[in-house]
């Protein structure tokens, strides 16, 4: 009787270690399995996100994003500090030196490798160009959580947060629908060469390809960059006339600020359910967010920089803590079913009091 008692305990102890092995398995061991579903962290959005999450090491995780320049990075280099003060790890929050810079970003990647950092988010700028260093920090063991653009490589811990493309069909249906889809549209997109424009321009396409009577008479690069913006809707301006524009979408609000300021200085009228020209951004940043009160900008669509900094955080958290593996993809916002997702006029006073990503937590 003692030898088989012996026996099964030593099938329970053997039994038990291999499912810890199982379960601690690394996100780049050729045996990891990535699961088809993970459960958010975090609970809440903005300054309101909480989380039970706790470092048990003082990790030192880096939060790299695309420039520090537009209020969106900005808000997630926000968020992650946050997370860092909640779940107790050291942050390291970096933007290239110069805004948008794919060779900038790459090298701040491999400083973090150099340094040794515990994990890294990172929000980039090329979804190609980015890819080495990322394959390099694999094989240095470092888990890379890539947030927002893709990342055209499997050689990551995984991927979370927006697709700009979704994004993009939601404001681009709305303006269609508004429209009761037919009317000229101007499109200020962002940079030509970044992946997120890219998206956002290609899923845009798409939904007026469905509608024969909406038709896209301008599209012009403004950068993500009020400036830029507003010079290029002033130059737009001296072509069209104001009767011959239905609607202006802004890649982000940025550049829907810039075409509201051109539009303004030439007398154009604004407010779309007022009878002027509809004006979409994307981001639902602080000035936007009273564009759309005032009445000069329709609608905006709210990413959530913060908590989706702070989600991510706790995701690699997790990840340092326990072994906690990561599905291909995880959507954050989750934009089907969340309604504080797209803000227009009938939600904007409760977006500003009680959701608003910009305003100080203090």
């Amino acid at each position: 009787m003692k030898k088989l008692i012996a026996v099964v305990l030593a099938l329970v102890m053997s039994m038990l270690t291999l499912s810890a092995l199982a379960e601690t398995v690394a996100y780049n061991d050729p045996a990891a399995v990535r699961p088809e579903t993970i459960e958010y962290p975090t609970t809440g959005l903005s300054w309101n996100a909480t989380t039970e999450v706790r470092a048990k090491e003082p990790y030192r995780i880096a939060m790299i994003v695309k420039n520090n320049t537009n209020p969106f990075m900005n808000g997630v280099l926000n968020g992650f500090k946050k997370a860092a003060q909640d779940m107790g790890f050291e942050a390291e929050l970096l933007s290239p030196q110069t805004a948008d810079s794919s060779d900038d970003q790459v090298r701040l990647v491999e400083d973090m490798i150099a340094a040794g950092v515990d994990a890294i988010c990172i929000h980039p700028v090329d979804s190609n160009g980015i890819v080495p260093v990322l394959e390099k920090a694999w094989d240095a063991g470092i888990p890379v959580l890539v947030q927002g653009t893709k990342a055209n490589t499997d050689k990551i811990y995984g991927w979370y947060g927006t697709k700009y493309a979704d994004e993009a069909t939601m404001i681009a249906e709305y303006m269609a629908a508004k429209l009761d889809y037919k009317g000229n549209v101007i499109y200020i997109t962002g940079p030509q060469q970044a992946q997120n424009a890219i998206d956002e321009v290609n899923a845009t396409h798409a939904v007026f390809e469905k509608y024969p009577e909406l038709h896209l008479i301008e599209e012009q690069p403004g950068n993500f960059n009020r400036a830029t913006s507003m010079s290029v809707m002033e130059n737009l301006i001296q072509k069209y006339s104001e009767d011959e524009i239905d609607w202006v979408i802004g890649g982000n609000d940025e550049c829907a600020m810039g075409a509201i300021a051109a539009m303004e200085n030439a007398g154009w009228k604004l407010g779309f359910d007022e009878g002027g020209i509809g004006v979409s951004g994307i981001d639902c940043n602080k000035d936007a967010s009273y564009a759309i009160q005032e009445g000069t900008l329709t609608v905006s669509i709210n990413p959530d920089p913060v908590s989706l900094a702070y989600v991510g955080a706790a995701f690699l958290v997790n990840y340092l803590n326990d072994g906690t593996l990561f599905p291909a993809y995880v959507p954050y916002p989750d934009f089907q079913n969340n309604e504080e997702v797209m803000v227009d006029a009938s939600s904007i006073d409760n977006y500003i009091e009680n959701v608003a990503w910009w305003k100080d937590p203090q």
